[in-house]
């Protein structure tokens, strides 16, 4: 199996390409790369900053480069030594003009070869079972009447046009077209219409579409003829001058052009959450996943690629089916990750052939040591004085889902219901009698997860029981649908013996794709916006319900991890996450001293009540705001344009939470009364930017600490660690698109030049820590010493060392251990309580705290942060380890 070492991911993009890849690569050679963790690499649409939108997986995007620069530059990473992981969507596709696919599809309906590579629902009756193309501005009829709605002829075909968008127009859509005139038609275009009308009637899809596109070239051939494009443009200014004509072409489609806003209450296709322009795929026919990874398996048969990252494999019907089949195309050898948030407590699925995840799981667990669990009562009862809501996270989270389901996903809802109908899965007389519809509703919103994976039924009995709690909690909060729920339970626990299973097995996969859009619209697009107690939790893979753990928890997370999933990834930041891995760092110090930041909150809100229009921005918003500048603060003397990043972060924010404005209906008002307030606080001399100022710099030094502390972990713990693209320096970015500007390779490469050069020490590293050359520094170190010692930190065992002394609560340490190599690893917690000179690490006093080690660890050991070696008879000293850096890798010496 392949190893990747040590990951650091690259965001390619029109304005990062391949050529811009070559460039770097001797930079992150020598930061000690051990693989190219690359996002999409498909063709996109024009213009896309992710790469998420695939138009076409059969070739490489051409705005970032082409097969024979990958092929290269291939060539060049081998010699190196470093690998290539590779993000794939296997979800989706962009519903857009260049997917030629697509376009097939509305052009020939069910005719086309690809009609079933999309998961549309053609027996849904919106439209009369014609595929939604939702991207209009207005109603149909309105922009009609508006004349924004045309036909033309482009790219050799007729076409709907609407403002830069194109959609092809069916066979049926020519003839009428091309004889609109009804006298006077051109013989050879006569000619091509008896050959249209004969074509319509064929009942052989494949000739259908052969011979389609036949004709169209030569009706393309034909419109280069001057008297035949004068003929064409006439019959097209014809139809564009009567409505009723654009209109009944429009009906005789295999699709209906209707406002945006239409598929929150009706719609007939799966999307991937709540967006209309990436429509899902149907990668549980082999059809579909044969033509989808043709490339894919180039690259790795011509080992261009070792590993592979699936995007949001919750939407597909049957994960565990896919992963199956995608193993036995890569082969044992190619390393797979996928993309998958677990919720508190959820395990990851053991039965899956693949590696691990992309490391949110990790994130959230780090994240969580950092914080001081002793602060959660001072924080929630402050919270209360706060949040208006009065809902705990949980009655929150139920809140949000519904808001979801009902508002924006009742076409999903609807479909679900009358598949469940149509399926026959229950007499038709208690379906009419019972309520199911909300039961099917209730039974997505309180899914605990995003998805349950069992491809059998009857259900494990694991799932049957989770399935079962779901339905009590309906039943106990709904009592008037018990009726409903025991008709559901009997179908899906129960299973009826007179109806197929397989009928049941696909109504309930198909209520699977549904749960993960709903918990991810419901929290983390709307949740972590709205409950605020503490914004450092409320992010990808972690929960605002947490709030901290021990370090017995870490460890026992740790010594799980090693057993299951040691080539899962170390993550801590991504293109996804909501906050900075800095941010994080150094919110969490808040919780370190809250009774001292509930208070200069308290004052906070006094003082610039002055700024406030009409209370604007409400009590919560303005504690959000006050916790993102307090994380996302630039360091002392960055240059930074940080009031502008801050106003685009608070509208997404306050837009996401959809509480006072939204991205389907903007309050103005409200939104620009945020931003004056914004920009009244941040005024240098304002009372507020006095006092955070003394605040800046407590928060921002321990900030640091752990901040690098966490790098630490991410290196040393279990599993893989991977560097999102530049956060070798301070990473204080907030959500997209802040997280995914561009990053300045040239700086830090010749930073990184500069250190290797000097072998500065660690004290004047820390002397001068605000300009980032120290996490620079520790990164490179850690990126090479796991590549220097991959087997100890793959197959090592993690063993949890015991702390002793006045400060053993925070401190913690553990070893990993391969046969005679022994590593131990040691970083402070919650320095922020301790009240001490945090400027000065070698003038903390930590007495008598000292880790144990056990009996058979060795007895000289090498501080890999110094060089210099240390000596032990049955503990360490925190004093001794300490002295230079608050925190240590000390390796052993073997004789």
């Amino acid at each position: 199996m392949h190893n990747p070492v040590a990951t650091y991911r690259i965001q390619f993009n029109k304005d990062f390409t391949f050529k811009d890849l070559k460039n770097i690569i001797p930079y992150l050679h020598q930061l000690g790369v051990g693989t190219i963790y690359a996002s999409p690499i498909f063709e996109a649409t024009p213009g896309s900053t992710h790469g998420y939108d695939v138009v076409n997986p059969l070739r490489i995007n051409p705005e970032i480069g082409t097969l024979k620069e990958l092929e290269t530059i291939s060539k060049t990473l081998k010699k190196l030594n470093i690998g290539w992981l590779q993000d794939i969507v296997p979800n989706h596709m962009a519903f857009h003009k260049n997917n030629t696919w697509l376009m097939d599809v509305l052009e020939k309906g069910r005719r086309s070869e690809f009609a079933d590579f999309f998961d549309i629902i053609w027996s849904v009756p919106v439209y009369n079972s014609r595929l939604m193309v939702p991207f209009l501005g207005l109603p149909f009829e309105d922009a009609l009447k508006e004349k924004q709605i045309k036909i033309d002829f482009r790219d050799n075909r007729f076409v709907f046009t609407y403002a830069d968008q194109r959609y092809p127009l069916n066979l049926h859509a020519y003839i009428t077209i091309l004889q609109a005139p009804k006298t006077n038609i051109p013989i050879t275009v006569s000619q091509l219409i008896d050959e249209a009308k004969e074509l319509h009637q064929s009942d052989n899809n494949k000739a259908y579409g052969i011979r389609f596109e036949e004709l169209k070239l030569q009706l393309a051939a034909l419109f280069k003829q001057p008297t035949i494009k004068k003929y064409i443009r006439a019959c097209i200014g014809l139809i564009n001058n009567q409505t009723h004509l654009l209109r009944q072409i429009s009906d005789s489609q295999y699709y209906q052009l209707c406002y945006w806003q239409e598929t929150e209450k009706q719609i007939n296709y799966r999307r991937f959450f709540t967006v209309n322009g990436l429509i899902c795929l149907n990668m549980q026919i082999s059809k579909v996943f044969d033509r989808c990874h043709e490339l894919l398996k180039t690259l790795l048969d011509k080992n261009i690629i070792q590993g592979i990252r699936l995007d949001h494999i919750d939407g597909l019907y049957d994960p565990t089916a896919y992963l199956e089949r995608l193993r036995k195309l890569t082969g044992p050898e190619t390393y797979i990750i996928v993309e998958k948030i677990l919720e508190d407590g959820e395990d990851f699925p053991e039965n899956w052939p693949i590696q691990g995840n992309t490391g949110y799981d990790f994130l959230a667990t780090g994240n969580n040591l950092f914080t001081q669990t002793e602060s959660k009562k001072l924080f929630a009862d402050f919270y209360k004085t706060i949040n208006t809501d009065k809902l705990s996270v949980s009655q929150a989270i139920l809140k949000n889902k519904s808001l979801i389901l009902y508002e924006h996903m009742a076409g999903e809802l609807e479909n679900l219901y009358q598949l469940f109908v149509d399926l026959e899965l229950a007499d038709n007389a208690a379906i009419k009698t019972t309520d199911i519809k909300t039961v099917i509703a209730e039974f997505l919103i309180r899914c605990p997860v995003y998805r349950y994976y069992s491809n059998k039924f009857p259900l494990p009995d694991v799932e049957q029981k989770a399935v079962k709690n779901i339905l009590n909690n309906i039943s106990e909060a709904k009592p008037d649908l018990k009726e409903a729920v025991a008709l559901f339970e009997n179908v899906l626990v129960d299973g009826q013996s007179d109806i197929d299973s397989s009928r049941i097995l696909r109504f309930y996969l198909r209520c699977m794709q549904f749960t993960g859009p709903l918990m991810a619209k419901g929290v983390e697009d709307t949740l972590m916006y709205t409950y605020d107690r503490f914004i450092g939790h409320n992010e990808v893979g972690d929960t605002p319900k947490t709030f901290g753990i021990v370090p017995n928890e870490f460890h026992n997370y740790m010594m799980a991890r090693q057993q299951r999933w040691p080539l899962s990834l170390n993550a801590t930041a991504t293109h996804d996450t909501k906050r900075g891995e800095g941010v994080r760092a150094r919110l969490n110090v808040l919780t370190d001293f809250a009774s001292d930041w509930i208070a200069v909150v308290k004052r906070w809100q006094e003082d610039n009540s002055k700024y406030k229009t009409n209370g604007i921005p409400d009590a919560n918003d303005e504690y959000l705001i006050y916790q993102s500048i307090a994380g996302s603060y630039p360091m002392p003397g960055e240059d930074d344009d940080f009031n502008k990043r801050l106003e685009e972060y608070l509208i997404k924010g306050l837009r996401e939470a959809k509480l006072h404005t939204q991205w389907a209906e903007p309050n103005n008002k409200y939104e620009e009364s945020c931003l004056k307030f914004v920009q009244a606080i941040l005024k240098p001399e304002s009372d507020f930017m006095q006092s955070f100022q003394k605040l800046r710099i407590k928060i921002t030094d321990f900030g640091i600490i752990n901040s690098l502390s966490q790098t630490m972990l991410k290196f040393t713990c279990p599993g893989i660690p991977d560097v999102y693209q530049g956060c070798e320096f301070w990473d204080l970015s907030m959500v997209d698109p802040d997280n995914r500007r561009p990053v300045d390779f040239p700086i830090r490469a010749h930073k990184l030049e500069s250190l290797i050069a000097n072998t500065n020490s660690i004290g004047e590293l820390w002397t001068d820590r605000n300009n980032a050359n120290i996490k620079l520094w520790l990164t490179q170190l850690l990126f090479n010493e796991r590549k220097n010692s991959s087997i100890t930190f793959e197959k090592g065992t993690y063993v949890p060392l015991e702390i002793k002394g006045k400060y053993r609560d925070n401190v913690l340490a553990y070893a990993r251990r391969h046969q005679d190599n022994w590593y131990i690893v040691a970083i402070p917690l919650h320095l922020g309580q301790l009240g001490w000179d945090y400027g000065n690490p070698d003038k903390m006093n930590w007495k008598n705290t000292r880790i144990v080690l056990p009996a058979e660890a060795p007895v000289t050991w090498n501080n890999v942060l110094s060089s210099k070696p240390i000596a032990h008879i049955k503990h360490l000293t925190i004093d001794d380890i300490f002295k230079e850096f608050p925190m240590a890798v000390l390796k052993s010496v073997l004789k």
